[in-house]
């Protein structure tokens, strides 16, 4: 009985370690360029990284700023704004890359 209950804490333990690690993230912010393109049928923004920040499965970037256009871009628009990068955990990397492999596989391998 005892047996039981330990193995059953020590999993529960392990669930909540594994959810915290996954979960776990750190930020940093820079100045970047932000390209804006509008199009008829689509929509494109590209982002230039301040120096010594690098993208990387999992991460997430956020543009903290976005000029008063009122819908209006006339094709493209180029502005400096401050850049937040958020980084995944390495858990949360390996996961994102491993279900990526798969969805390619399965797109490569589909008939």
């Amino acid at each position: 009985m005892l047996r039981g209950f330990v193995s059953m804490l020590a999993l529960v333990a392990l669930c909540i370690a594994l959810g915290r690690w996954y979960r776990r993230e750190t930020v940093a912010e820079g100045e970047g360029l932000v390209r804006l393109q509008s199009e008829h049928e689509h929509f494109h923004i590209h982002v230039d990284m301040p120096p010594g920040l690098e993208i990387q499965p999992g991460d997430t970037v956020e543009v903290l700023h976005v000029p008063q256009t009122h819908g209006q871009t006339r094709g493209e628009i180029t502005y400096p704004s401050r850049i937040r990068l958020t980084k995944a955990s390495w858990l949360r990397r390996a996961l994102v890359m491993n279900s990526s492999l798969v969805e390619v596989n399965e797109l490569v391998e589909h008939p």
